[in-house]
């Protein structure tokens, strides 16, 4: 494998670990509300991260990994990060 192919690899496998953990922290999140409004008998509201901090966490990831292709001059994969970091702004614009 190359070393292109592996940074690939290790970005996916990040990317898939992230969707994971975010969909786990949110069945915790339930589980945490349930349990709350068991032990006191009424309901509680607890605020999660919502899809504004979400998309502002992974803004952050990518601009990290942005800098860090532009310095290794890895422009190719630069420019993929860029669409990514687009994609994430526009969405953030529509909230």
């Amino acid at each position: 494998m190359t070393k292109d192919e592996l940074d690939y690899l290790a970005e996916r496998i990040a990317d898939l670990v992230m969707v994971g953990l975010i969909e786990k922290q949110k069945e915790w999140d339930q589980q945490f509300t349930t349990d709350v409004n068991q032990i006191f008998g009424t309901t509680v509201y607890t605020v999660g991260p919502d899809e504004e901090q979400l998309l502002l966490a992974e803004l952050a990831r990518l601009m990290t990994l942005l800098t860090a292709y532009e310095e290794d001059e890895q422009y190719e994969k630069a420019a993929i990060i860029n669409n990514k970091i687009q994609k994430i702004q526009n969405k953030l614009n529509k909230l």
